[in-house]
């Protein structure tokens, strides 16, 4: 199997384009990827995938040459020579961060968070839905099943399946991290209805930019969200957190021993800044969330906007 043909789908281009004609490309956009809600949880997946394709993306000549042979029915050139220029001069500088495969999040919370100029997060949405949103949703499935079964570890690690850099290829990546033990390749597809990115209306640095999980020991407590502010002034030697539970309204307060940032950065300034793990890592990590969550009540498990 060949390496993934990114032109085979061109509407990320279009989009980009008519970003390029209505002078928004280079607006500042904030934008979040949440977990479905239809799942008890979800298992985040793809990162390493996205840092692989941000290494090669580039558009060459090649690739330019071939966009500009690209027609309408009067055989006109659907791309403007403007844009193509633009593109063959672009550099990415896009921020993106998403919690670290293998990890375990709450219905509703991000999969991943990304700051770019408009025209670049258009040209990598269909990535995103691939690489991210596909992977989470494998990923998800598969650790579903052990859930279901009470299967919460395996005595032994298997090696992980090779795959190649495309659709197939990164469905058994994801199953893979989830703890599936079929590496079949099916063409069955992945979760249908693809919620788009949501874009945040909000001054910068209050959206949310961090999740903190909090833990007593080895025991998940809750997951406190904060803004980049909040986030940079927060202490981090408090033994103590306030937040306001999203589901119940009322403010907790938690006594903790330490906590976890979840949203690691993936692409600093459109330069990949990850360092991911061995995929059978990523798969031990799904297990020990799986084992650590599993005794909890996920539907109560507190989370909301920090306090103090």
């Amino acid at each position: 199997m060949t390496n993934f043909d990114w032109l085979s789908d061109l509407h990320p281009l279009f989009a980009a384009q008519e970003s390029w004609l209505d002078g928004s490309y280079n607006k500042p956009i904030s934008a979040q990827l949440l977990c479905p809600t239809d799942t008890p949880f979800s298992i985040a997946c793809g990162a390493g995938l996205l840092a692989e394709h941000v290494r090669r993306f580039k558009f060459e000549p090649g690739i330019i040459q071939r966009l500009g042979q690209v027609t309408d029915a009067k055989g006109r050139s659907v791309f403007q020579e403007s844009f193509l220029n633009h593109l063959q001069r672009l550099r990415l500088r896009t921020h993106v961060h998403t919690a670290p495969e293998g990890t375990l999040l709450l219905p509703g919370e991000p999969v991943l968070t990304l700051e770019a100029p408009e025209l670049q997060v258009r040209l990598l949405e269909s990535a995103i839905r691939l690489l991210i949103w596909d992977s989470t949703y494998w990923a998800t499935k598969s650790a579903l099943e052990q859930w279901q079964k009470g299967r919460l570890s395996e005595e032994e690690t298997p090696h992980p399946p090779a795959f190649p850099f495309n659709k197939k290829g990164w469905k058994l990546r994801a199953k893979y991290i989830g703890g599936d033990s079929d590496f079949s390749t099916d063409d069955s597809n992945a979760y249908d209805s693809w919620p788009g990115l949501s874009t945040l209306e909000h001054a910068p640095g209050q959206g949310l930019a961090q999740i903190r999980r909090l833990f007593k020991g080895e025991h998940p407590l809750g997951d406190v969200w904060l803004t980049a502010s909040q986030d940079a002034e927060a202490s981090v030697s408090h033994t103590h957190i306030q937040f306001k539970d999203g589901i119940s309204g009322k403010t907790v307060e938690v006594q903790m021993s330490r906590f976890q940032n979840l949203m690691q950065p993936v692409l600093v300034k459109g330069h990949p800044a990850l360092n991911s793990p061995s995929l059978d890592y990523l798969r031990q990590r799904t297990w020990k969330q799986l084992e650590a969550f599993h005794a909890l009540k996920l539907e109560e498990f507190p989370r909301g906007w920090f306090i103090s």
